[in-house]
């Protein structure tokens, strides 16, 4: 296969299908022509990072609820900085389609990560999430181009839209969900968006929701990861949302061996079910957590988070990890052929339920 095989979407060539699912899929990719689609000329492909392009599936790429969603999207998280939060790049039109192009995270979702063997330490996992907090907390802060807030909550923070490279950091990703002050977008009346054993209770309820709501569904991430197990599964969505609005909550005590009350406190008061109870922000959230681990002297290592990120890579990412700066992989020679030699396995990920692209696990003899 050469590389004209995927084709182009705008001015970047498709390299690798990283992942498919209900809406979109997503491409690994690199600027191959000038933008305005022309060809670069005699000077052959830019030699920039490789990227990851999001684009609506094929079958549903000219429906115009769909376009706006990713545009949505696009406008949105272009407005986040944060080194925690995985920016986009660029978007446009590819005859009449639209696209989304963002760094390219060579890692997994935190997802995936946990169910490597072995827990992850608490200091590292506590450090994951505070990271996790503070990409958030840029996305609740973005403004416009005038400065005014555009009240952006996520509305789907759960284990598989945070992200760990092997550069040891986490980032808050896929703002397909989120509600903001000028989104085009709106979700229709009795329509569940999201996952709901990270629901917040307000969200449980239909109720209004504000930057609080996805900070409880942080702190039922933090439960998870420290914890070892889920906190609110159901078997169905009756049994999942009575468990959000009722089921007791123990405290991460009397879960792991080492967190102690500084902690337990800490991720607690995140999942408080009253809201006025919570930490006002994911940055409080973020500092507390910080605080807390210093206090029991739970430490965090990112170059032991990135090797453990290393060991579960999927293979088709492996071949780019050695050549990860910031910004992402450099593109080389080496590296397009290694994809294109791999473009055999198939997509690397698939979506769950909810659109979001979570990672495939190998088949089990």
């Amino acid at each position: 296969m050469d590389s004209s095989d995927l084709g182009a979407v705008g001015p970047y060539e498709l390299l690798l299908q990283l992942a498919r699912g209900g809406s979109a899929e997503v491409f690994i990719a690199r600027r191959a022509r000038a933008a305005g689609g022309g060809d670069a000329g005699g000077a052959g492909p830019e030699r920039g990072p490789l990227v990851a392009v999001k684009r609506i599936r094929a079958d549903l790429r000219y429906e115009s609820s769909y376009a706006c969603m990713l545009f949505d999207e696009a406008a949105i998280a272009s407005r986040v900085a944060s080194p925690h939060f995985v920016p986009v790049l660029d978007y446009g039109l590819d005859e009449g389609a639209p696209y989304i192009v963002m760094e390219l995270v060579v890692g997994v979702t935190l997802k995936h990560l946990t169910r490597a063997p072995g827990a992850l330490g608490v200091g590292d996992a506590i450090e994951l999430i505070a990271q996790a907090a503070e990409g958030l907390h840029a996305a609740h802060e973005a403004r416009d181009s005038s400065g005014e807030l555009l009240q952006v909550i996520h509305r789907d923070i759960s284990p598989s839209n945070i992200l760990v490279g092997v550069d040891g950091r986490a980032s808050i990703c896929d703002l397909g969900l989120a509600y903001a002050l000028r989104r085009t977008t709106r979700t229709k009346t009795g329509m569940v968006k999201g996952k709901l054993s990270y629901f917040s209770p307000e969200q449980a309820n239909a109720r209004p929701l504000d930057r609080r709501s996805d900070v409880f569904s942080l702190g039922v991430v933090a439960w998870e990861v420290l914890a070892g197990r889920r906190l609110f599964a159901g078997g169905n969505m009756v049994s999942t949302l009575h468990a959000v609005l009722e089921r007791e909550v123990p405290p991460l005590s009397s879960e792991r061996e080492g967190v102690g009350q500084a902690v337990t406190a800490a991720v607690a008061r995140a999942i408080e079910r009253d809201r006025d109870a919570r930490w006002l922000t994911a940055a409080d959230f973020a500092r507390a957590l910080r605080a807390a681990a210093g206090e029991e002297g739970h430490s965090a290592s990112r170059d032991a988070i990135g090797a453990r990120v290393a060991e579960v890579l999927p293979p088709p990412l492996r071949p780019l990890a050695p050549y990860c700066v910031s910004g992402g992989p450099c593109v080389t020679e080496e590296i397009v052929a290694a994809l294109q030699s791999m473009r055999a396995a198939g997509p690397v990920g698939e979506a769950e339920s909810g659109g979001l692209l979570e990672q495939r696990q190998p088949s089990r003899g």
